[in-house]
């Protein structure tokens, strides 16, 4: 028989799960599973203090962009190549937006999506810049030997679940339970003494991107603030005085008590960003309406522009756009995904830069699982490895394309289907590793570079650790 002192300790720890947080200090319970990242203890410098700002906004694309159908060679030669690929997917040569790439090869241009028109204002203004066939990648790899047997790949290539892993994790053998904007936290929190709030701050829930040994990230939405189911009001003055009442008392077991402080850190943690929100400045820029990524990136700017509130120097931020598994419909579904990320990243840009006034303080970044198929499976396009990854922000060298050549001898991979750069439906081989573009990203966030090559421990298979592009 379920005693009513049974239900009520049940339903404590599931509305402590659900405020998606540990916070600073949660370390506790995650040393009681185990999950120490080992790494982390090797003997690297401290941390100075610091007195500028400097935030990182993940905007992962989930389920695999088509980068490729987002920035296109516009010269006669190599579009012939895209279209032949392609085939019904191609976008019209004649409908796409010109960039003005720096140091591109001479004969070379590029285009981008037409519905991309923001990013590519931003990156012909030199505040954005694209990165160029990165993937998940364990040590250089051609093409030959990806397909020679026991050549060291990352596991479970193509998969959405094991790709994302790794994408986050910043360790391509594995998808880990840590994620490397989670132990650059770890690291860098001792610069934010005295903050308020934890310098991981999700705009999509728990992730494995935010997710450290210490701090983990805190969950507010695109509407605002969100309080712990129960305690946020909308459950009623019953469910709030229950929560309090079990809040006040002592439990003798270590896991209850750790949830206790989780649900006591959000409780408080929704008061003081609440509190802080209600006095901070006007947000002006305008935001597109009925778009979700919007809505997140407005919020984003929103916290940013209380930091002095929250004394904080260093943030992390993360949030989903979902829909790029694009099977099928890709042609009808394509073009408005690219037009909510570009109408979006473009509205927080301009926020940076004329609300908040520190344009070069806020670097956004994409991640993507991979990228897709060249060809059509007759409706839209398949798991693939390499993609383009787009980044901006006054801190950003933009205008350029950011990578390294491939076995065609050119940084822009050769889109011939089973050509030097491809597979047979157009799969194309990495260049870059997802980590050498993560570790320039917590690089250029402060992040040493002892414990850089700690937490990215494959970084050191690649001749460049710092791509350069911030």
């Amino acid at each position: 028989m379920t005693t009513s002192h049974s239900r009520s300790r049940r339903d404590f720890l599931r509305a402590a799960a659900s405020s998606c947080l540990a916070g600073i200090g949660g370390g506790a319970l995650y040393g009681q599973f185990g999950l120490v990242n080992s790494a982390l203890a090797a003997s690297c410098s401290s941390y100075s203090a610091v007195s500028d700002y400097k935030a990182l906004v993940c905007v992962y694309l989930a389920g695999g962009n088509d980068s490729y159908n987002m920035l296109i060679p516009s010269d006669t030669t190599r579009y012939t190549t895209y279209g032949n690929a392609r085939g019904s997917l191609a976008v019209a040569r004649g409908s796409l937006l010109p960039l003005a790439v720096q140091g591109a090869a001479s004969g070379e241009t590029y285009g981008l999506h037409p519905n991309c028109n923001e990013m590519g204002s931003l990156f012909n203004a030199g505040k954005g810049a694209f990165i160029v066939n990165v993937g998940t990648l364990r040590q250089p790899t051609t093409k030959s030997q990806y397909l020679t047997a026991g050549y060291p790949l990352p596991p479970l290539l193509f998969s959405h679940l094991d790709q994302q892993g790794q994408w986050q994790y910043g360790q391509p053998a594995s998808h880990g339970i840590t994620g490397w904007g989670g132990l650059a936290a770890d690291r860098l929190a001792v610069l934010n003494p005295g903050a308020t709030l934890p310098m991981s701050i999700s705009l999509s829930g728990t992730n494995r991107f935010q997710t450290g040994v210490q701090v983990q990230p805190y969950c507010v939405s695109g509407g605002g603030v969100v309080g712990p189911v129960g305690y946020d009001g909308a459950s009623g003055a019953a469910a709030a005085n229950a929560i309090a009442q079990m809040l006040a008392n002592t439990y003798p077991d270590p896991l209850t008590r750790s949830y206790n402080a989780v649900l006591n850190n959000a409780i408080d943690y929704a008061a003081t960003l609440s509190t802080a929100l209600a006095t901070g400045p006007a947000i002006n820029a305008p935001f597109p309406a009925n778009n979700p990524l919007a809505d997140a990136l407005k919020m984003i700017a929103r916290i940013i522009s209380v930091r002095g509130a929250l004394k904080v120097k260093r943030q992390i931020f993360f949030v989903t756009m979902g829909g790029f598994d694009t099977h099928h419909d890709q042609l009808a579904d394509q073009p408005a995904l690219f037009t909510q990320l570009s109408q979006a990243l473009g509205a927080f840009y301009q926020c940076t830069a004329n609300d908040l006034g520190i344009p070069g303080a806020v670097t956004t970044f994409t991640q993507s699982e991979f990228g897709r198929t060249l060809n059509s499976n007759g409706g839209g396009t398949d798991h693939a490895w390499g993609g383009v990854q787009f980044v901006m922000g006054g801190a950003v060298r933009g205008g350029k394309l950011y990578g390294a050549p491939g076995a065609s001898g050119t940084l822009f991979p050769n889109q011939t289907l089973n050509g030097p750069d491809c597979l047979a439906r157009g799969q194309t081989i990495p260049t870059v590793s997802s980590d050498q573009y993560s570790a320039t990203l917590a690089a250029w966030l402060g992040m040493q570079s002892c414990d850089i090559a700690n937490v990215f421990p494959f970084l050191k298979n690649f001749s460049s650790p710092n791509l350069g592009f911030v």
